[in-house]
């Protein structure tokens, strides 16, 4: 029996790598591998004229799968992940049919890959994933073990749909807090540099100024009056503490895979968040607040507290780390489910 959708092109060829995306490759690659191991199951299955419908069912959701990683997809598709979910969507309902038809023979060797993917995303307590762990420590998977065993993969696949979903919705989620953010500093600076006495960014002197050593203030740019260039200059500074801050993080985290990037996202949010540090820590140093500190002496001082308050926002930004962090674990075939699930 064959399982050739009736379309022109096969998955395997070049159609679903007109558009980027490794998924499509993934995609692509299971697909494949799904559809000769039917092909052969029902060539060794005995009964394989009763499986037909069960076959073409397997044949339906891979050409499914096909038409998602073969199509160009638009910004909505994207952020509501309507592409990659139905693709994987349409695969794992593929696989678990698979076992529908596997040889009886295969099951056991089969068991192994089952109870992996269970124990990936559903807690070590599930009835039925406990119970498969105990026919696999028999050793004596049979027949009437096809519907544990579909029961646990197709549970599995329902807790991994959740688990990226969430991933997905803070992905969105933090991309709309980078453009909002991005947005309000643009405002900032532009504010800034129309009016540059709106947002005082100099330093006041106010320690060597009595003794008349030196002019009362000094600004970022080097001026001693405010300019149309301080707060365009601190914000520059403030992305290099932030993108400093970025590469730091970057040495030490490891990515886990999920079908979704968060990483990226997280180190967009930074770089806006550098700059609103860096405006807003010289306005509260300069603004006396900050008991015993007497002001911003130099303009090499005015831009190193820049940069250091732009390093700063890590201070802030690390509480998304960890949320993307924790979705992350969630999300990944690589880390073992919790019996308490990521909210």
């Amino acid at each position: 029996m064959s399982l050739d959708p009736a379309i022109p092109e096969r998955i395997g060829d070049t159609g679903v790598l007109r558009w980027p995306g490794t998924w499509r490759v993934y995609v692509a690659t299971r697909s494949e591998e799904i559809k000769a191991d039917t092909e052969r199951a029902l060539t060794l299955r005995e009964e394989a004229g009763q499986l037909l419908s069960v076959g073409e069912g397997i044949g339906t959701h891979l050409a499914r799968a096909e038409s998602y990683a073969r199509g160009r997809h638009g910004i909505r598709r994207w952020l509501t992940g309507h592409a990659i979910e139905g693709a994987w969507s349409n695969v794992n309902s593929a696989t678990v049919m698979l076992y529908g038809v596997l040889p009886t023979a295969e099951l056991c060797g089969r068991g192994p890959e089952v109870s992996a993917i269970g124990r990936a995303y559903l807690p070590g307590d599930d009835p039925r994933l406990v119970h498969l762990q105990a026919r696999l420590s028999a050793g004596d998977l049979q027949e009437r073990d096809r519907p544990l065993m579909q029961s646990v993969l197709r549970a599995a696949y329902t807790a991994q749909a959740m688990e990226t979903g969430r991933v997905r919705n803070f992905r969105n989620l933090l991309l709309g807090w980078v453009i909002m953010l991005a947005l309000i500093v643009l405002g900032v600076m532009i504010v800034g540099a129309v009016w540059p006495n709106a947002i005082p960014m100099c330093g006041n002197q106010s320690v060597i100024r009595t003794q008349g050593l030196m002019p009362a203030q000094i600004c970022p740019t080097g001026g001693l009056a405010p300019s149309s260039g301080d707060v365009p200059l601190v914000a520059l500074i403030g992305m290099l503490g932030a993108a400093l801050a970025t590469a730091a993080s970057i040495s030490t985290r490891s990515e886990l895979s999920t079908r979704y990037s968060l990483a990226v996202v997280q180190n967009l949010l930074k770089a806006p968040a550098g700059v609103a540090t860096a405006v807003l820590g010289l306005l509260i140093l300069n603004s006396g607040f900050v008991p015993g500190f007497s002001g911003l002496g130099s303009q090499p001082a005015i831009l190193v507290w820049a940069m250091a308050f732009g390093y700063g926002q890590q201070i802030v930004t690390r509480f998304v780390d960890q949320r993307a962090d924790s979705l992350l674990v969630a999300a990944s075939p690589l880390t073992p489910a919790t019996n308490t699930r990521t909210r």
